[in-house]
């Protein structure tokens, strides 16, 4: 892992000083690193002289996890990130085809132990760590921070399909540290919260910036925005780091009480839209709001930072270029386009991951040396700020019309009292396919939704049909599931969660 040397250096600066605080439990920079040395020489003893080196961590957000973390990713290992909460047709998939050399676990996880055993993979639990007997320093665990060698195995969200797992480089993340410590404001070494699970890429991000730059990294067991609320006032948490429909589930619990003692707020994951900034601003009045755009394949490609005072047209881009990355914009023929022609978005950056593993066709993520695309479509202004229309696979065909489903979306989330709002296509006999909206917000503010909507969009561009929602199914890290408002549409006829709008 790309971090290990300023471990190495924090542990020797402040080793009494908070590193990690996971649901309440502690580990000193001493404790961390003097644990991940530890549980390092007993995966080195027992994993070194196979073939892969692989090592899957099941965890959760759990205090073992960043020892875990630090010594499974070290020279010469691979960790694999597994969600543990997966659906156990997922879990089975995903550990039968990685065939890992080992699995770190908690005793208190039967059912995983279980599947572990079933499909002859070594498991180590990881409750007694603090028993590990400390052990000298070795110059082999902080080796190779810079290397283009592999040192993570990930995996796209999936909901009930079998994820897609890539492979990454230790160079691939070590850059963009460097790149983003100044961006982002790390150089004072901020406390940062992530109310999410350790195991999604953002999570995982976040908390490795943090042990980068020096500073505490604080999270929750799982998401719960009263309790996370509560933490960043009873810590003084200064900097989050969310997705966008956290800060709507923020809004709900809040109360009308504010945060003035955070001073940085960065969205990712999903757009950003105004009624999330009114949402956040109400809440931080002091943050710094800033949102970057990215993918899993192809790590950061554009920051924003918002500017209140033009609040529009900072939430009309995904902002500049991240440091280190080169944005072109490419036609079908796969030449460069100028200023405001929409075409593909390619990337050129040391960020891009090496490959997938399994699950890809080919056809979004593809990859030319060190440019590569995920087949988002958007345009550079005249600034060389990049504005995101939507990713071919979120486009549909509707009466003959190619519809961007983010774009009604942004729309909707833009109206007065949207808490929150999304966007699907179910099958139409006539127009092919016909858009639904899905809306939160108070009734009084959902009354006048459809006609609204009609002064604001094109007559092509309108949802056929409203439904107001009071509770979105999320996944672990706070995403909706749009898999599941699909089927719940499908059964509207018989489902008491979502009350049809007149139109």
């Amino acid at each position: 892992m790309p971090v290990h040397d300023r471990v190495k250096f924090h542990a020797e600066q402040k080793p009494a000083h908070i590193a990690v605080d996971i649901e309440g439990k502690t580990l000193s920079w001493q404790q961390l690193w003097q644990g991940a040395q530890a549980l390092y020489h007993t995966l080195y003893q027992q994993v070194f002289a196979s073939k892969n080196r692989v090592i899957a961590i099941a965890t959760g957000n759990d205090i073992t996890f960043p020892i875990a973390w630090l010594a499974a990713t070290a020279q010469p290992f691979t960790a694999a990130i597994i969600d543990h909460q997966a659906p156990a047709e997922q879990l089975h998939d995903m550990l039968h085809r990685l065939a890992p050399d080992l699995l770190l676990l908690k005793a208190e996880d039967p059912t995983l132990i279980a599947l572990a055993e079933r499909l002859g993979i070594c498991w180590l639990a990881l409750d007694s760590w603090h028993a590990l007997p400390v052990v000298p320093d070795d110059p082999a665990f902080i080796a190779g921070m810079q290397d283009n060698t592999p040192f993570l195995i990930n995996f796209t969200s999936g909901t009930t399909s079998l994820p897609k797992a890539f492979i990454r480089s230790r160079r691939s993340w070590r850059c963009s540290f460097e790149n983003g410590e100044a961006i982002f404001g790390l150089e004072d070494a901020p406390s940062t919260l992530f109310p999410g699970p350790l195991s999604h890429g953002i999570g995982l991000y976040c908390l490795n910036e943090t042990l980068y730059s020096g500073g505490t990294f604080y999270s929750p067991g799982q998401w719960q925005p009263a309790a996370t609320l509560a933490l960043i006032a009873q810590q003084q948490i200064e900097r989050l780091v969310v997705v966008p429909t956290m800060i709507a589930g923020f809004a709900r619990v809040a109360a009308e009480q504010t945060y003035p003692g955070l001073h940085s707020l960065l969205s990712a994951g999903a757009k950003l839209e105004l009624n999330h900034y009114r949402q956040a601003r109400a809440l931080f009045p002091a943050a710094r709001i800033q949102e970057y755009y990215g993918a899993s394949e192809l790590g950061f490609i554009a920051v924003s930072t918002l500017d209140d005072s033009h609040i529009n047209e900072s939430l009309a881009t995904v902002g500049h270029a991240f440091p280190g990355v080169e944005i072109g914009i490419r036609n079908d023929e796969g030449e460069l386009l100028t200023a405001n022609q929409p075409g593909t978005i390619f990337i050129t950056s040391e960020q891009i991951i090496d490959r997938y593993l399994w699950g890809d066709d080919g056809s979004a993520f593809v990859k030319y040396h060190s440019t590569a695309t995920v087949a988002d479509i958007g345009y550079l202004d005249d600034a060389q700020r990049l504005h995101v229309i939507g990713r071919r696979g979120n486009m549909i065909l509707s009466g003959g019309n190619n519809i961007y489903l983010s774009e009604i979306e942004s729309v909707i989330k833009s109206l007065p009292g949207i808490i929150e709002a999304v966007v699907i296509a179910v099958d139409d006999d006539y127009l092919g396919k016909k858009m639904v909206a899905i809306v939160e917000a108070a009734p009084e503010d959902l009354d006048e939704l459809p006609q609204r909507c009609r002064s604001r969009l094109a007559k092509y561009k309108l949802p056929r049909q409203f439904y107001r929602i009071t509770h979105w199914p999320l996944t672990p890290s706070g995403k909706i599931k749009r898999a599941e408002l699909e089927k719940r549409i499908a059964q509207h006829g018989s489902s008491t969660e979502l009350t049809e709008l007149s139109a």
